[in-house]
């Protein structure tokens, strides 16, 4: 898909110069804790409302609309003293009012949806997980692209309460495989990063969250290119804030929550570049969001 975005991006830089583009229901009154749920699965899921869609770098959609609705269900399949194996499944869309590159007869805004499935192996601090994913696009927009990814992330909450702060790093590493690209390239993607959240008072009574996830994305073979058609392996760098607040109490209907913050995306390698209006190197993006949990 990226070879594709970068002749897209390369086409569209020709045509400029010539004379004449990724959380309530309130509780029942009981003397104990209540607990919604407590079988081996878990729903989460919800939507967000986002100023511009871009993915690992590259804008797919910086104008209209944009409501992005996703979910997910993960089954506890093993917990004991050692260690934690969870599985999952789930899908992740985005709709975009200008029927972002619609094509045929999938000329409508339902850019894209995303099914995936994985694998998450939680020893001490550590969570090792694997992931596979078809990235389909109903509008004709792509060809299905397939990927398999493996990521590592260890939680370093009490090494940092240890130390005398009252907030901890998260980082994590990521790596991620085409296995099949409709354009017959498959390109490997490096993600690192990290997303430290803060406790920042109370709003109305609910306590407020504050965090700000980092990221620093790369390029194994060809994800980024140069000017030139060459592998370039810094592609982009973002940073966010972000502020999340319950909306209720833990109820029957589980946990939700209100999300939104801003992002600040800068783009190192020429083909995400050239994919952000023609050359452009920076963007802010807004997010609201509504999400839940049981």
């Amino acid at each position: 898909m990226k070879r594709f975005l970068w002749s897209l991006a390369v086409t569209a830089a020709a045509a400029l110069a010539a004379p004449s583009f990724v959380h309530a229901q309130d509780a029942a009154a009981t003397t104990e804790p209540y607990d919604p749920n407590p079988g081996a699965l878990t729903l989460t899921g919800g939507v967000d409302w986002t100023t511009a869609y871009f993915f690992r770098g590259y804008n797919q959609e910086d104008t209209g609309l944009i409501f992005q609705p996703y979910a997910t269900i993960t089954a506890a399949l093993v917990s004991n003293d050692n260690f934690t194996l969870n599985a999952y499944v789930g899908t992740w869309n985005s709709l975009h009012s200008k029927k972002t590159l619609a094509s045929g007869s999938g000329n409508s805004d339902w850019y894209e949806s995303d099914a995936f499935g994985g694998l998450d192996f939680v020893f001490g601090k550590f969570t090792v997980g694997a992931v596979y994913t078809f990235y389909t696009y109903p509008n004709g927009a792509f060809q299905t692209i397939q990927e398999l990814g493996f990521k590592v992330a260890y939680d370093d909450t009490d090494f940092m309460k240890g130390n005398g702060f009252d907030f901890a790093l998260k980082p994590y590493v990521a790596v991620y495989f085409e296995t099949a690209d409709g354009n017959g390239t498959e390109d490997s993607y490096l993600e690192l990063g990290i997303g430290p959240s803060f406790a920042a008072g109370n709003v109305a009574g609910k306590p407020v969250t504050l965090s700000v996830p980092v990221v620093l994305g790369c390029s194994i073979d060809d994800y980024y290119l140069d000017s030139s058609g060459g592998n370039e392996f810094f592609g982009y760098g973002s940073i966010g804030l972000f502020a999340s607040v319950p909306l209720g109490d833990t109820g029957k209907f589980g946990t939700w929550t209100l999300t939104g913050g801003v992002q600040y995306i800068q783009l190192f390698a020429d083909s995400a570049e050239l994919t952000n209006d023609g050359g452009e190197s920076n963007e802010f993006l807004g997010k609201v969001g509504v999400s839940f949990a049981y």
